[in-house]
């Protein structure tokens, strides 16, 4: 018979994994601002209702355990691809890094043990004012992406420092709306098409957002 301490080890780690899933969820259907910790609590059959604050301490911890949950394994993965092509001697180049970046993203939205609706929470963290990590070095979970922007943006050395950077944020915005619509589909048992199309038209629109000629005169 295992220990007693594993036994409740093991409770607390379901109980956390359940309370994030919870909130991942019911943040992407109704907001961050309108999902109360309480509710997550009881959606997630805790009768204590203070079961988050137990496990997070506050709503932000409860937020950053989401993004942390999430992209931790992307973070790794996004690694990975980047050592590959630096391997191949491909590490400076826009379309092989704008992959790095997509393909990722679309991969874990195929996991079909475990439903995601973290693509609708960032969706809606974007416009949460303090919610979405901003500092991308503040967190381990951000590596890849870190590294990814630096890599991506140095691409770029003819754009002016502000077009790089909204050319980057236009992309991040085109990219996570996108899968926010195809994790929804998938949801709903709709066909959304392959994966790898998806993918490769991600990187092909990417580039040509990041690269794009910019005009002599703004109208």
């Amino acid at each position: 018979m295992p220990p007693a301490n594993t036994n409740t080890t093991a409770t607390a780690n379901g109980t956390r994994r359940r309370l994030i899933d919870v909130a991942e969820r019911l943040f992407a259907e109704q907001g961050i601002h309108a999902t109360s910790l309480r509710e997550i609590a009881a959606a997630a059959d805790q009768r204590n209702t203070s079961a988050v604050a137990y496990h997070f301490g506050t709503k932000r911890g409860l937020i950053d355990a989401i993004y942390e949950d999430r992209l931790t394994v992307t973070t790794a993965r996004q690694l990975e691809l980047l050592e590959a092509i630096d391997a191949q001697g491909r590490g400076r180049e826009l379309r092989a890094l704008t992959g790095v970046l997509v393909r990722p993203m679309v991969e874990r939205l195929e996991d079909p043990e475990r439903p995601s609706w973290f693509l609708r929470f960032v969706v809606n963290a974007m416009y949460v004012e303090g919610i979405a990590p901003d500092d991308l070095r503040a967190h381990p979970w951000t590596r890849g992406l870190l590294r990814l922007h630096s890599r991506i943006t140095r691409c770029m050395p003819e754009l002016p420092d502000r077009i790089r950077e909204n050319r980057w944020d236009f992309f991040i915005g085109l990219l996570l709306h996108t899968l926010a619509q195809r994790e929804r589909a998938l949801q709903a048992g709709a066909d959304p098409g392959e994966p790898r199309l998806l993918a490769a038209d991600l990187v092909d629109a990417g580039v040509a957002v990041l690269t794009a000629e910019v005009s002599e005169k703004p109208w």
